[in-house]
Order: C-alpha cells, then sequence, then structure tokens
C-alpha cells in the first residue's frame, strides 16, 4: 500500500466518522532531508462544542517513512535483497509495516483568557471521570493492546498517558488554567506487496481505521463532557 492508497483510506473513515474537521483539508507536509511525510487534521466533537468556556478538540497525525515508500514500490523480497544482499535476504519472512496515529484530546480556555484554577475536589472529580470514561466506557484504545510475536518478544499495539495540564503564573502569583489534554497512540498496520501466489494477499487498514475513528468520536464526546468539573462556578 503506498501514500495515496493510505491517504484514501483515511479520509474515507474520517468521512464515515462525520468529525467536523477544523479547515477544510488536513495539514500535510514532506521533510526535504528525509523524504518524510507527515499528515494532521484537527476535528471536534459530532454535535458541536458544548463545554464553554472551554473549546474542545482531537489532533490526530501520522507519518509516513522513505522506507515504507520503498516498500510500497516493490516487493518486500526485493527490498531485503537490496538491504541485505540476495543470499542473505532469502527463506526470509517479513512482518507487516505499521503506521502510528497519535492523537491528542484536548480542552482548552478561550484565547489569552485563561480561567481560575479549580478546587482540588473539582480536579479529582474530573481526572475519575475523564480516566474512567475513557479507559471503560468510551475507550478511546482499541482491546488488543499487546501481543507476542513470531519471535516471543512482546510489542506494543496502542497507548494513553496520563491527562496533562498547562497552567499559567499571573503577576500576582496565581496559577490560571489554560488547557487540560490526554494524549495516545495506535499501530495501523498495513499490507505488504509479497512475491508467489500462493499467499493469500494482507489484509488492508479499512476496518482499523473505521473503527479508530469511531472509538475518538465517542472518547470525544465523553471528554467534552468530563470537562463540565473543570467549569468555573
Amino acid at each position: 500500500m503506498n501514500y495515496e492508497s493510505f491517504r484514501s483510506a483515511w479520509d474515507d473513515a474520517l468521512r464515515q466518522s462525520h468529525l467536523p474537521m477544523i479547515g477544510l483539508y488536513g495539514k500535510e507536509t514532506l521533510d526535504l532531508r528525509s523524504l518524510e511525510r507527515a499528515h494532521k487534521v484537527y476535528v471536534e466533537p459530532l454535535g458541536g462544542q458544548d463545554a464553554p468556556p472551554f473549546h474542545v478538540t482531537a489532533t490526530l497525525s501520522w507519518s509516513w517513512h522513505a522506507l515504507q515508500t520503498a516498500r510500497a514500490g516493490t516487493k518486500d523480497e526485493d527490498v531485503l535483497s537490496e538491504m541485505l544482499g540476495r543470499d542473505q535476504a532469502e527463506g526470509l519472512v517479513t512482518e507487516k509495516p505499521c503506521i502510528r496515529v497519535d492523537i491528542k484530546l484536548s480542552a482548552r480556555a478561550p484565547y489569552d483568557k485563561p480561567l481560575p484554577m479549580p478546587s482540588k475536589a473539582a480536579w479529582a472529580e474530573w481526572a475519575f471521570e475523564a480516566v474512567e470514561r475513557l479507559d471503560h466506557i468510551e475507550p478511546l484504545l482499541p482491546d488488543e493492546l499487546m501481543r507476542e510475536n513470531r519471535m516471543g518478544m512482546t510489542e506494543v499495539l496502542a497507548w494513553q498517558h496520563a491527562p496533562k495540564v498547562t497552567a499559567l503564573c499571573s503577576a500576582t502569583g496565581d496559577l490560571l488554567l489554560e488547557a487540560v489534554e490526554i494524549s495516545a497512540g495506535q499501530l495501523i498496520e498495513l499490507p505488504r506487496v509479497i512475491d508467489g501466489s500462493d499467499r493469500d494477499p494482507d489484509e488492508g487498514p479499512e476496518v482499523q481505521l473505521t473503527e479508530l475513528f469511531e472509538r475518538v468520536r465517542a472518547s470525544l464526546s465523553a471528554w467534552m463532557q468530563a470537562v463540565d468539573h473543570l467549569r468555573p462556578a
């Protein structure tokens, strides 16, 4: 699967999710030194904003490396032969390539207008609801977080960090709340270009992407509702 095919599957899954995108297009960049391509989109909760004064968004991004471009342009066996030599590559079996999708849910105070810092009790209520819902009720991650590969090593397929807070210090020494966010990530497996008609072709990423956006849609709504605990009284 080449870059254009994956980008098309990504855009299709985003459209099917009906998540409102901020801007007409995603942000796409090309590193002229490494030839790495990066893609980023910003989306809002389905149904619009409902947590004033916070503005709630999700950021989804991924990178496409030059090696993946090479693998997509020819067969895996040919890539191994170029890298290791024909004799060393003979009989080796490749693994499916993966794309890492980074996800960040955020809730920000109005620009240049940070909010009073919530009480300890409010923070505790927010932390419990946000983490509980994203872990168990509207999970941001798939069911399979880790697995054992053919060599008996553990592979991490998805991860989620603890919530983070961005605060500002005023001229009087008071801490003001600027934003809260939580970051996560997931690996999306891509099909290989392999030699030999005796092998079944690898499945594409379409189902994985559809399920990813479905979880983001539900989790973003839960995240917006949990932010209610941090709103000024």
